[in-house]
């Protein structure tokens, strides 16, 4: 195998494929109620309660990636820096783009809090910032975070598309 087939089916262990598939349903989730939450709907209602779920998923989901950064951490760096393989670097870049830019989100997203997380009614997460200069920043930072996540998934759907189409199943090596 050559390429990023080589990549994902020699380095992909079942814990990282169940990680991803995690992964991608809850970020996939915020990301699309996210974008509804702050650019389609008017109604505060609807605002607000995708605000207040979307935090409390997120924040229940950070341990879960930084454990999945964790698992996947120097997974094929070693094969792919040998490679003199253009497209194998691009994909090593751009998936590690995607680990720092969710990394980016999520923490930013904690920090523009200006009000205590509601876990689901549960319990309470107090504010860690409270200076509202610090949360516009934050709030700021998330924005474009979220912006350049959106571009680096989209480009990174184009390129599991465009290897299904050239007969490179890589959905298989991902999930399955």
């Amino acid at each position: 195998m050559f390429g990023i087939d080589a990549v994902i089916h020699s380095t992909y262990s079942g814990l990282q494929k169940g990680l991803h598939a995690i992964s991608m349903m809850i970020i996939v989730w915020l990301m699309a109620s996210g974008y509804y939450a702050a650019l389609i709907t008017h109604i505060p209602e609807v605002k607000g309660a995708v605000s207040t779920f979307n935090v409390a998923l997120a924040t229940l989901f950070a341990p879960v990636f930084l454990f999945r950064m964790y698992v996947s951490f120097g997974k094929g760096y070693a094969d792919v820096l040998r490679s003199r393989d253009v497209m194998r670097y691009a994909a090593f870049l751009v998936h590690n783009l995607i680990y720092i830019t969710t990394l980016i989100v999520i923490v930013s997203g904690f920090l523009m809090m200006n009000r205590d997380i509601d876990m689901f009614g549960l319990f309470y997460i107090p504010a860690v910032i409270t200076d509202p200069r610090l949360h516009g920043w934050f709030s700021d930072s998330h924005t474009l975070a979220c912006y350049g996540l959106a571009l680096l998934l989209f480009m990174h759907v184009a390129a599991v598309i465009k290897h299904h189409l050239t007969g490179r199943p890589v959905l298989k090596g991902m999930f399955f």
